[in-house]
């Protein structure tokens, strides 16, 4: 690699990392080659061979290139932390709707109907760390995996199946695919997705615990496993999603013809800082990118600022685009 090149990398790297907070604690966890039995589970360490600024940069081009490709976004959210067996044995039961859908455990078994979730929900209140009915603690977390509409259900629930497998080895987990097809609530959601309740005790009696780092190796992981599934999928937060231009419109008369006309001017206001934050870091990376000798790069300079004159999505369409993945 010439030392322009090198220099190029390095620079994005810098600025790259910082945009999309790469580090060994937001990169998903490797791939396992085979599912280990629950009670001899390993920690499995993190880190996905990131560790020079070539390997980061290019992991840095393959996010903006997913980006101006407007990739589909994954959605992973904490829903709720059920507390006690009875918020669990209430979570099952939800997640299950009643034991009508199937719920596949962390051995890959199949648990179907009333009588066989009651079995599930006595396992995880005998195994492992007991769970009294009522407890303060949060003794299981339920994670919610979704894709917009018309993603492959199958596909989405063999990734969040890889997803659980390589992050939560160790620990007691059940899963149950959501689809508007499938659901028999009576207002079922449009966009498949996972629900993912994980017992927070592990059997080396380690506690989840999640934090920030956390839930964006979740994303990360659950984008990475769909993508391995043919699907492709990335991981924008929304502050990147609107870090666009503002523009205000404005009703004008025109004075020879007494007609109203729009005057589209740019909206100066005060953006908050970490949104200024994150606009430099995408400045930086942009020049960087233009004045590399590669012309890949150059073209994805190109295609990064035609992607930040497009419209912002509304803060309406915002929520509709989360709406029904919670279900």
């Amino acid at each position: 690699m010439s030392s322009t090149g090198s220099q190029i990398d390095q620079t994005l790297d810098e600025w790259g990392s910082r945009l999309f907070n790469v580090s060994t604690e937001t990169l998903p966890r490797p791939r396992r080659s085979t599912r280990s039995p629950l009670g001899s589970a390993k920690p499995v360490k993190t880190g996905r061979g990131l560790n020079t600024p070539q390997a980061r940069a290019t992991y840095v081009r393959q996010k903006l290139q997913a980006m101006v490709r407007r990739a589909p976004q994954v959605v992973v959210k904490l829903v709720r932390a059920p507390k006690g067996m009875k918020g669990i044995s209430n979570n099952l039961t939800y997640i299950s709707r009643d034991g009508q859908l199937e719920i596949e455990d962390q051995d890959g078994q199949v648990i179907l109907g009333k009588d066989a979730v009651a079995d599930l929900k006595a396992e995880w209140r005998d195994g492992g760390m007991p769970i009294a009915a009522d407890s303060t603690m949060r003794d299981a977390f339920h994670l919610v995996l979704s894709m917009p509409t018309r993603t492959d259900p199958l596909a989405v629930q063999r990734a969040a199946r890889d997803f659980a497998t390589r992050e939560f080895s160790g620990f007691q987990y059940a899963m149950v695919l959501h689809t508007f097809e499938t659901d028999p609530d009576p207002h079922p959601s449009p966009h498949p997705h996972v629900h993912l309740t994980v017992k927070a005790a592990g059997l080396d009696g380690s506690r989840l615990n999640p934090r920030k780092a956390d839930l964006q190796r979740w994303r990360e992981g659950f984008a990475e496993a769909l993508r391995e599934h043919g699907i492709e999928a990335t991981t924008t937060s929304r502050i990147h999603r609107t870090a666009h231009e503002r523009w205000k419109v404005q009703h004008l008369h025109d004075r020879t013809t007494n007609a109203k006309v729009l005057d589209r001017q740019q909206r100066h206001t005060h953006l908050p800082r970490k949104q200024r934050e994150v606009m430099h870091h995408y400045q930086q990376v942009l020049k960087t990118l233009a004045q590399s000798d590669q012309g890949e790069d150059r073209q994805l300079a190109v295609d990064l600022v035609r992607y930040f004159k497009t419209p912002v999505r509304t803060p309406e369409t915002e929520r509709e685009r989360g709406k029904d993945r919670e279900r």
